[in-house]
């Protein structure tokens, strides 16, 4: 997934994301990378302390990039 979003091509997710992350939280993540001048997992991982499993930050990352960057 990540590929296709890196190729410019956007994917929609949010069924998946709801599944695991409440509102409030995909907001943080979402915001992190806003904010963030890394989109590194382990940067993120470091950041939330364990808040978050790397699933989820590698899938909030595909939905930023998806939105964001695309």
């Amino acid at each position: 997934m990540q590929g296709i979003v890196y190729s410019g091509t956007k994917l929609n997710i949010d069924y998946h994301i709801d599944d695991l992350l409440d509102e409030d939280q995909q907001e943080e993540i979402f915001n992190y990378y806003m904010e963030s001048k890394s989109d590194r997992i382990q940067d993120a991982l470091d950041e939330f302390d364990g808040d978050y499993d790397e699933e989820e930050l590698r899938l909030m990352r595909i939905k930023f990039m998806s939105q964001v960057a695309n």
